[in-house]
């Protein structure tokens, strides 16, 4: 995925604006999650810059969970990543893009987090399967979700991704690009035909297979403002 700085605002106001990959099982007050993305939450973090984070649900984002090692959950085994930390550079307007590479691999009892390539030297940590209480993701992933989300407490809602719509494309919009998975049979499965679903008007998002080492690739954004 392609690192962007969104504006979001004075850190008084809660909102944010993310990048992220949604691994998930179950459904209704039993979905559960291992999530991993880069993200502006100036009220979280006390900074305007885009961070690099990670988040866990075991019950719908109800009693469990949290951001980063905020609570009881990821294991970090590899310090070479800071959870929570700004990631800079940051890619610019018809300018250098900048990418951050992610995945989670589920292995022996544990949901593996690589971060800027998928060989052991990569892996940062891991969500134990026990946090998941012998739920749906304690055994494997139904559906991987990849795209972007804005929240907010006020009328108006913020950028996603650059800012800009997903037909600007290149040098111009947000993308997520080279979309994989593993699938439980074992190997490397590429994305096929995603589908698009979007929630507001104020924001796109249009899924385009083209040649390695893209591949499926995601493109989404917009805006925001304060008919959302």
């Amino acid at each position: 995925m392609n690192i962007w700085n969104p504006s979001i605002g004075a850190d008084e106001v809660d909102r944010f604006s993310l990048s992220q990959h949604w691994y998930v099982g179950g459904n209704g007050p039993n979905t559960q999650t291992a999530e991993v993305g880069w993200q502006v939450y100036p009220l979280m973090y006390h900074s305007s810059e885009p961070v690099f984070f990670i988040y866990w649900t075991a019950d719908n984002y109800g009693s469990t969970g949290g951001y980063n090692l905020t609570r009881p959950g990821f294991v970090q085994t590899n310090n070479s990543w800071t959870l929570g930390g700004t990631l800079v550079p940051v890619s610019v307007t018809n300018g250098p893009q900048y990418e951050i590479e992610v995945a989670f691999y589920l292995n022996q009892g544990n949901w593996w987090l690589y971060v800027g390539d998928t060989d052991a030297s990569h892996a940062i940590g891991y969500y134990p399967t026990s946090i998941y209480n012998n739920g749906a993701m304690a055994s494997k992933a139904s559906s991987i979700d990849y795209g972007g989300e804005v929240v907010s407490s006020t009328t108006s809602w913020p950028p996603m991704g650059s800012g800009t719509f997903a037909s600007e494309g290149w040098l111009k919009a947000a993308y997520q690009r080279d979309i994989f998975y593993f699938p439980t049979a074992g190997g490397t499965s590429y994305a096929n035909d995603l589908a698009v679903k979007l929630t507001s008007p104020c924001y796109t998002a249009n899924v385009i297979n083209s040649n390695p080492p893209w591949n499926e690739t995601l493109w989404f954004g917009g805006p925001g403002g304060t008919n959302c």
